[in-house]
């Protein structure tokens, strides 16, 4: 059996070690719509190798199957490794479509396109309005919560709620695409290809919005965030925050289902259970001096002294390929957004599901169920049981992958004996030293930038340490995800382990104006805290000086 080549780069941002309930819904839920918009794409899909599936679960944790994009994806449109974390010396394809599924390829885009945006424009609203209200009464406890959750398995509801899954799965490939087009033919435009405030970069914005209305507040307000003061309960006693709790109220109800880490887990903590996460960002923004959208501005200008330089015609075929990137990569991060709702909701239903039928449990019980069962549960009022031992199994597996040693985010696999071994040995050599580490260049920025680094995984610990550290900080983490897209403000680069030139810290990093280097195995562990660090996000080069 031929093994495959896995990358977890991009999935691992949004779930890690998880439950079946979470693994299930996610994997299967990729696994078909991928295929489906594929094969929209294709029309015939007789050369397809479909002995290759679009993802593999690994020890709990989702992987997507390099292979199968290589040579499934590869014979319809161009696939770009490195958008997934993939380094191109590991893959090799000669892959080409074949010239009639060439020639039909852009009437069968038109018309799923066409789908995605009425989707996007019309459907979408009705649906994060449906979920938010739910999310909300949900989570205030409701004393008869049985039917509003009935409401969620609700046939045509939960089917309108899996469209998100459709419509992300076209516009990310897409981008994926564009993205490796882009870079091919004109790298310098990449600094261009963004969103236009997405709701990731939007959280930004409206954190320093709420720092400016910190100022506004007075000095009484402004002392207390300096000093680290972040429970909300201490502002809504101080007369004089009202506005900035009421503001900091609205942005959590806006933004408080989105994740601090693994956004489609159910049981991930989310902004909501945090608020004081949100303060601590605002009051690290205080003696920032110039706004998310300056510098981005500033970034972004290099980029556009290289549009205007190409002739007429290049240059306005690029604008438009630019334009429909931006609005690509917005709807991206809707469809993200809602996914993240959905997810906290269903969360909730199951914890709430389990209290009322399993109160001797723990109340993620349920979440041992698989999608299909927990569906099953619901709609038979709670009848179709899956039996208890089988579910002391699953947990038993659960909690061993969470004591082993975690696979790399790059491994080889063989599906047959489940077996998996790395794909790269760590080892120095060539352009890479103890000091000297090689990434996949993710954001250019404003150039080269040299900073100390600040090395967690925790974002309320790095909230807490930009309050603290003066001078230019280089963020090191393991990845990013939207709780963290309001500290980028305060940073000078980003350096992470996970992560393609399309994941969230390469998107919100351009979106700031950062330079931005992704995908580099272990360098949390190979920069220590306090070093002097160098990042190039245009060579994807990060040095340690000090």
């Amino acid at each position: 059996m031929t093994e495959w080549l896995l990358s977890g780069h991009n999935t691992q941002e949004t779930t890690g070690v998880a439950r079946p309930v979470t693994v299930t819904m996610t994997s299967a839920g990729l696994d078909a719509q991928i295929d489906r918009f594929l094969g929209e794409l294709a029309g015939d899909t007789s050369d397809f190798d479909f002995s290759l599936r679009p993802t593999a679960v690994v020890q709990g944790r989702l992987y997507l199957n390099i292979d199968y994009y290589v040579r499934n994806m590869g014979l319809v449109v161009p696939f770009d490794p490195e958008s997934v974390g993939a380094p191109v010396d590991l893959v090799t394809s000669d892959q080409k479509p074949p010239l009639k599924r060439s020639l039909a390829l852009p009437g069968r885009f038109r018309r799923v396109y066409r789908w995605a945006t009425h989707f996007y424009r019309e459907e979408l609203p009705a649906l994060d309005a449906e979920l938010r209200e739910l999310h909300w009464v949900l989570r205030d406890g409701p004393e008869e919560p049985l039917p509003l959750i009935q409401r969620l398995f609700d046939p045509e509801f939960y089917a309108r709620s899996r469209q998100t899954d459709r419509a992300h799965i076209v516009i990310a490939l897409t981008i994926t695409s564009l993205d490796g087009v882009l870079r091919q033919r004109a790298p310098e435009l990449l600094g261009l290809f963004v969103g236009q405030e997405t709701t990731t970069s939007l959280i930004g914005q409206r954190i320093w919005e709420l720092r400016e209305l910190a100022e506004q507040c007075g000095p009484e307000v402004t002392e207390k965030l300096r000093a680290g003061v972040v429970d909300l309960e201490v502002y809504r006693a101080l007369p004089a925050a009202a506005p900035l709790v009421v503001a900091v109220e609205a942005f959590l109800h806006e933004y408080g289902h989105r994740g601090f880490r693994y956004e489609a887990d159910f049981e991930t903590e989310r902004l909501a259970d945090r608020p004081e996460h949100v303060l601590m960002t605002v009051a690290g923004q205080l003696a920032e001096t110039r706004s998310p959208q300056a510098r981005a501005e500033a970034a972004r200008e290099m980029a556009l002294q290289a549009l205007r330089k190409m002739n007429p015609l290049k240059r306005a075929l690029w604008r438009r390929v630019l334009g429909w990137g931006q609005r690509l990569i917005s709807w991206r991060e809707d469809s993200k957004s809602n996914i993240a709702l959905r997810q906290a909701v269903y969360g909730q239903a199951a914890r709430l599901l389990a209290r009322h039928f399993y109160p001797e449990r723990t109340d993620d019980w349920l979440m041992f169920y698989t999608l299909d069962e927990f569906i099953a549960f619901v709609r038979s009022g709670g009848e179709a049981r899956v039996a208890e031992r089988i579910l002391e199994h699953r947990r038993a597996d659960f909690e061993l992958h969470q004591t082993q040693i975690a696979p790399p985010e790059l491994i080889w696999y063989d599906p047959e004996t489940r077996h998996w071994r790395p794909a790269r040995k760590a080892q120095p050599g060539g352009d890479e030293t103890e000091w000297r580490f090689q990434g996949i260049p993710a954001s250019a920025g404003e150039g080269v930038v040299e900073g100390l680094a600040v090395v967690t995984n925790d974002p309320f610990e790095a909230a807490r340490r930009l309050l603290a550290t003066s001078g230019v900080v280089i963020l090191v983490t393991r990845l990013t995800d939207p709780a963290w897209s309001s500290l980028f403000a305060g940073l000078a680069g980003v350096v992470t382990e996970l992560g393609g030139v399309i994941s969230h810290a390469a998107i919100v990093a351009r979106e700031n104006g950062l330079p931005a280097v992704v995908g580099i195995p272990e360098i949390t562990q190979k920069i220590h805290d306090g070093q002097r660090v160098r990042v190039n996000g245009k060579t994807g080069v990060v040095e340690v000086l000090t």
